[in-house]
C-alpha cells in the first residue's frame, strides 16, 4: 500500500506540474459507471458493474490536438450470469480495485462539419492506462478465496474513447480499456503467451472541465 500511496501522490504532482508550467489549461472530476469482463476466465459477458471516479489535467497544443493526464479509482472484475450458473458454472464475483493513471491523446472534430455546423463537440481519445491494483475480493461459489499473489500489481491497458461536450463545462465521455499486459497469470500457460487473464470494460462517465487561461 506504501508504494500504492507513493504512487498517487506521484501522479497528482505531475497533474499540479502541467497545470503550473502550462499557460493554457484545463482541470477537471471524472465520475462514472464501469461494467466489466476479465478475458480467459472462462466467463463470459459484462456483468460486473462497477464505478470509477477521478481528477485531470488537460493541455492543448496547436489546432484540435490536446493531451490529458488523469488519476483514477475504478472498479473491475467479472460476475457470472444466471445462465451460466444454471449452465452448471459454479457462481464467481471478482471484483478489482484500481488506481489508473492514464495518459490520453485527444482529437476534436472541429475540422468537420454537418451542415455548416462544426463538430468541434465532439472529440476522440485513444491513450495507454497505468493500473495498480489496490484491493481485490473474489469468491467462488460463494466462498471467499481471494489471494493476491495469484493478482498482478501492475498491468497496462489500452483505452480507446469519444466525449461528447453538453456545454462548456459539462459532456458525456464513453471508453473502452482493454488490458495489454495481464491482470493476473495462467498458471499453465507460458510466460510469453496470450493464454493469461486480461481485464475488459466499458466506461460512461460525466465530466466536469474547469477551464484556466
Amino acid at each position: 500500500m506504501k508504494k500504492l500511496h507513493l504512487l498517487v501522490i506521484t501522479a497528482f504532482l505531475m497533474l499540479s506540474g502541467m497545470g503550473l508550467r502550462a499557460q493554457s489549461f484545463d482541470g477537471g472530476l471524472i465520475a462514472g459507471a464501469v461494467t466489466s469482463q476479465i478475458n480467459g476466465d472462462g466467463y463470459a459477458g459484462f456483468h460486473q458493474l462497477g464505478f470509477t471516479t477521478g481528477v485531470f489535467a488537460r493541455i492543448p497544443t496547436e489546432g484540435p490536438v490536446s493531451w490529458q493526464l488523469e488519476v483514477k479509482y475504478s472498479l473491475f472484475g467479472a460476475h457470472s450470469s444466471v445462465d451460466e450458473e444454471n449452465f452448471g458454472l459454479t457462481p464467481m464475483n471478482i471484483r478489482l480495485h484500481y488506481v489508473e493513471i492514464p495518459l490520453m491523446f485527444r482529437y476534436d472534430l472541429s475540422a468537420f462539419n454537418i451542415s455548416g455546423r462544426p463538430l468541434d463537440f465532439i472529440t476522440l481519445e485513444i491513450g495507454l492506462s497505468n493500473d495498480f491494483l489496490a484491493r481485490g475480493l473474489q469468491s467462488a461459489d460463494y466462498e471467499d478465496n481471494f489471494d493476491n499473489s495469484s493478482w498482478l500489481f501492475y498491468s497496462l491497458t489500452g483505452n480507446l474513447g469519444i466525449q461528447f461536450d453538453l456545454n462548456e463545462h459539462l459532456g458525456i465521455n464513453i471508453r473502452s480499456m482493454n488490458s495489454i499486459t495481464p491482470c493476473r497469470l495462467h498458471p499453465e500457460a507460458p510466460v510469453f503467451s496470450w493464454f493469461h487473464y486480461y481485464n475488459i470494460a466499458l466506461q460512461a462517465g460525466v465530466v466536469y472541465t474547469i477551464h484556466h487561461h
